[in-house]
């Protein structure tokens, strides 16, 4: 009788483990590899919201290439603007979206992958205060609100705040929205704000937008894409496939159109 009962607990023992490799091995052969998206705050590619969480077309961008395939997964990684590089070299993130290689990333290894989005700056200032566009033409006893950390070609993509405040009378800030809020509060002459982003803060603040002044002419133009590092176990040309589909798709076109801006539509390309 004992024996019958060791061989029971035996044979139950045998069982428990077969299941537990069983269900080990289907998680080993389901789980898929994680691609780290740095982003850091650039609206309206990634905002920072009052509660904690990141939105912007670089988290829908995340999303929509989570569902057109089913081999690895991607996650946002916050970083910040000042120390992108270092965290990029340290290998906390496997690839950034919608960044422009002369930013910072001349010395980098990486790949790059061109987005067909069309973006850059234009310079605003209060109307009241301006009489045409020759306004803008002479930056020289104005002041000038910049966001702290970012490349500006007009002022040699020079960062370091204190090279800057030897140039020019400065304000900085820590957003494209404190930029035109610093305008609107007349706390500066002129600000360059992205584009695509001044269109979206006036669907969201109409009233503001007969306050402001916008350049005709273009402060600088991004060549935004995607940096892919080296290291990454994501091939590029799996990542140029999947950016392809929806681009073909008409849905990258449509996610950018969410803020403030067109992309053309290509034909549909079949996965």
């Amino acid at each position: 009788m004992r024996l019958c009962t060791f061989y029971k607990l035996l044979f139950c023992l045998i069982l428990n483990c077969c299941l537990s490799i069983t269900a080990f091995a289907q998680t080993q052969i389901t789980q898929k590899p994680l691609i780290r998206v740095g982003g850091y705050q650039f609206a309206p590619y990634v905002n920072l919201q009052m509660d904690g969480r990141y939105t912007g077309l670089t988290l829908d961008l995340i999303n929509a290439l989570n569902q057109v395939q089913q081999q690895v997964t991607f996650e946002f990684v916050p970083t910040s603007i000042e120390h992108r590089n270092k965290a990029y070299a340290a290998e906390r993130f496997d690839m950034m979206l919608f960044e422009d290689p002369s930013w910072g990333w001349e010395h980098s290894k990486m790949q790059f992958i061109p987005l067909n989005i069309k973006d850059g700056e234009v310079f605003i200032a209060l109307k009241n205060r301006t009489k045409d566009q020759r306004y803008f033409a002479d930056l020289t006893n104005k002041s000038m609100a910049l966001v702290k950390g970012y490349h500006y070609t007009f002022v040699g993509s020079e960062t370091d705040p204190e090279q800057l405040n030897k140039r020019f009378e400065l304000v900085f800030v820590t957003s494209n929205k404190a930029s035109i809020e610093t305008i609107l509060r007349q706390r500066a002459d002129i600000a360059p704000v992205t584009f695509s982003y001044l269109n979206y803060y006036f669907t969201l603040n109409p009233e503001e937008k007969d306050k402001l002044f916008i350049s005709e002419q273009w402060a600088q133009h991004y060549h935004l894409g995607v940096l892919l590092a080296p290291h990454s176990q994501l091939k590029i040309d799996q990542l140029k496939h999947w950016l392809e589909l929806l681009e073909g798709s008409g849905k990258l076109a449509a996610l950018a159109q969410d803020y403030g801006f067109t992309l053309p539509t290509p034909k549909a390309l079949k996965p």
